[in-house]
């Protein structure tokens, strides 16, 4: 061990020297391109930044120039005075500085008491012809004077194009705002790159035919005489033509290229980026070049002092660093799947047990009782169900490996598939309905009997819809359905299909639903667990049966799993499917609590079967109860109850929209003088240590392990009650 470890170190101080040597080889070369990239993102970032902040005030005056549009529909204005007065009053309260409303004919409305009828504005105040082209929305410099007379200003003109908008039976064609140039000046950072109050960065705002809004003076422009070209054209050097310039700008490029001024000793780097589409206006920033030569002498002394130190340095730590990292997360990613896997089934092991253990004990307790037959016949189908669930969580497990290596037995034999589905259905049916989940069976079988390995069937149709349950509110739907398709006349591909209206999956969880022990965490499936291996084993069953599963889902939506499986058809049908007969019993619950005593237990269990089970066990013994399905619901059943009137809570720690933790710290910090007395026990499935800690620091009293052992509650709540 200790030969390997020298040896890793020697490998790992020989590749840091090595590496060493080839960033000391190139440091110099690749000096000056890297500060040159540097300054040339700081640029960009920049310029975006303000690109941004300009595109956006754009957007906004659009989107104000629609809601105007919106409120002038509920105005429903019948006159020409009153769309000048909402028009008035709409631009003193926008940032306009004018507002017009034109209509198809040509007129326009005004916030000045004014409208201008066809033909009687000026040529340059042709508001139409800026949709000439079809547009929908325009950003425009407007250098017009205004129909009121007004002195003209430099402004930009923000225009959104109306559809089926019509005042008093005239449609009109479009809303015009006008803003001074200076709105969109202020949001520009104009200098940059200052050093001892020496500017040496500019910034400047150009329209697609080079002239500037705002120039590098932060002036602004009152005829097309300042233009990008003309400042060019005064040129020593430059790396790009005023032909390759334009020729980019029309192209709607991002790009740079090095400019010198006549009577100029340093170069400057001009860096141009576009607006979105729909808005023609350029965005420039310039640099001047002694920006990088500065930058680079300071890391030239800096860089070739420190750069063997802090490379060999950097470079070992990380290695070292990267190997211990790298080994501590695989030991610790491997115990946190190990625990969470523990723990889940624990809780899915357990939780069916408790039911199980419960109804054996209340088909004992009633096993002589004539008019309990119903009861008991009822009890027994759902401890029947409840076992072979159990068992089917037993053998997940025990099948896993075997079928992730392709090792899986299976057993062809004639089934009848409307059976096979009926049996589903039917040991599906009671959990959902009593979700309040609307729960329907469809089949369109052209072969009735098929053959095919009828157990993986229904393990995976069970795992299936059994996650549907789970993860689908109450109020919405769960359709399980079959169909077939012939393949030729002795064979028949059989799609089974389980589609709900249910939480959904998330994109980013879909692609590993059929991985081992995976599931997904987020706000929606808090509180619901499993082993994470049924949807797994679903998949490989399938593959080994030589089909496969499919899912689609979208979030808050729902989904659909589909299982695509090939059968031979059997033609020759048994005798005894055929004669086979299909009934299912049912039962009504006859338990009622006759006794009533002094002592009122509060049992909150969210799972109905346990719940039913716990109530008829402390019904029998004599105890008054009260159910509560969540935390939510136990907290407002003692809240509003009679001080005293509960004696002891049972409290499960897992529950929907309130667990039992939080429910027991709500009861304790009420103003009452029971919420500190009223013994509280956990009545759960997690069993681990830290667990029973959490039940505990919430205030609980002790610790109820599920499957509960009826004759330790009785004692329990005996020795409370005295």
């Amino acid at each position: 061990m200790k030969k390997r470890r020298r040896m890793f170190y020697s490998i790992l101080i020989v590749s840091a020297l090595t590496i060493i040597c080839i960033a000391a080889t190139f440091y110099v070369k690749r000096m000056n391109r890297a500060i040159s990239d540097n300054i040339i993102g700081s640029i960009s970032e920049i310029a975006a930044h303000d690109k941004a902040t300009i595109q956006a005030y754009i957007e906004l005056c659009w989107e104000d120039l629609y809601e105007i549009q919106k409120r002038f529909i509920s105005y429903d204005c019948t006159t020409t005075k009153e769309v000048e007065s909402k028009i008035r009053l709409e631009c003193s309260s926008s940032e306009f500085t004018h507002i017009y409303l034109l209509a198809e004919d040509g007129t326009v409305y005004t916030d000045s008491n004014a409208t201008y009828l066809p033909g009687s504005l000026s040529q340059d105040f042709d508001l139409m012809s800026y949709f000439a082209n079809g547009e929908t929305k325009i950003i425009a410099r407007f250098n017009s004077t205004p129909p009121d007379g007004q002195e003209a200003q430099e402004s930009i003109i923000y225009g959104v194009r109306l559809e089926n908008f019509s005042i008093a039976g005239k449609k009109m064609a479009a809303f015009i705002g006008v803003t001074d140039i200076s709105a969109i000046q202020n949001k520009m950072v104009i200098d940059s790159f200052i050093k001892d109050g020496k500017v040496r960065g500019h910034s400047a705002l150009i329209n697609m035919s080079g002239n500037y809004i705002v120039d590098i003076n932060k002036g602004v422009y009152t005829d097309s005489t300042n233009n990008l070209y003309t400042h060019l054209a005064v040129s020593a050097s430059s790396e790009l033509t005023n032909e390759e310039v334009a020729e980019k700008l029309s192209n709607r490029e991002t790009f740079g290229f090095y400019h010198s001024h006549k009577g100029e000793k340093d170069k400057e780097l001009y860096y141009f980026i576009p607006f979105e589409s729909g808005i023609g206006l350029y965005f420039i920033m310039s640099v001047n070049e002694e920006v990088f030569l500065e930058q680079t002498r300071a890391f030239m002394i800096m860089g070739m002092i420190t750069l063997v130190v802090s490379i060999s340095t950097v470079v070992i730590m990380l290695l070292v660093v990267m190997f211990y990292q790298i080994k501590t997360v695989l030991t610790t990613e491997k115990a946190r799947a190990q625990k969470e896997f523990l723990s889940n089934m624990s809780h899915e092991i357990r939780t069916p047990l408790n039911g199980l253990i419960g109804m054996n004990h209340l088909i004992m307790a009633h096993i002589d009782d004539d008019s309990q037959k119903l009861q008991i016949k009822e009890w027994l189908k759902k401890s029947h169900s409840t076992a072979n669930y159990l068992l089917s969580l037993v053998n997940d497990v025990l099948d896993m490996s075997k079928l992730q290596e392709g090792k899986v037995d299976l057993i062809n034999e004639p089934m009848m598939i409307s059976t096979v589905m009926d049996e589903v259905y039917a040991m599906q049916a009671d959990n959902i309905k009593n979700r309040g989940i609307e729960f329907t069976l469809e089949k369109d079988i052209i072969a009735p009997c098929i053959e095919g390995d009828i157990t993986r069937i229904k393990q995976i149709l069970m795992n299936i819809v059994g996650n549907a349950a789970k993860f689908t509110p109450e109020g919405k739907y769960i359709r399980l359905s079959v169909c077939q398709k012939p393949l030729d006349e002795d064979h028949v591909t059989t799609i089974f299909e389980c589609e709900d209206t249910g939480i959904g999956i998330s994109k980013e969880y879909i692609g590993k639903i059929f991985d081992s022990f995976s599931q997904e965490r987020n706000k929606n499936t808090n509180g619901i667990k499993g082993t994470g291996l049924g949807m797994s084993i679903s998949k490989l069953l399938a593959n080994a049966m030589g089909g496969d599963i499919s899912v689609e889902s979208e979030p808050n939506v729902g989904s659909t799993f589909t299982v695509t499986v090939p059968f031979t058809i059997v033609k020759d049908i048994p005798d005894y499917m055929i004669e086979e007969e299909k009934s299912e019993d049912s039962a009504e619950d006859t338990a009622n609590s006759k006794n009533s005593r002094p002592v009122k237990i509060l049992v909150a269990e969210d799972v109905e079967l346990n719940a039913e089970i716990l109530l008829e066990i402390l019904g029998m013994e004599g105890f008054e109860t009260a159910h509560a399905k969540n935390g939510q619901e136990a907290l407002d059943l003692f809240s509003n109850s009679e001080i005293g009137e509960f004696d002891i809570i049972l409290m499960d720690m897992q529950m929907p929209v309130m667990d039992g933790c939080t429910a027991s710290k709500e009861i304790r910090a009420l103003a009452r003088e029971d919420a500190k007395t009223i013994k509280i026990y956990a009545c759960t499935a997690n069993t681990f240590q830290e667990d029973r800690e959490m039940a505990l620091g919430s205030g609980m009293d002790d610790f109820l392990t599920k499957p509960i052992d009826v004759n330790a509650l009785l004692k329990k709540i005996g020795r409370a009650t005295k």
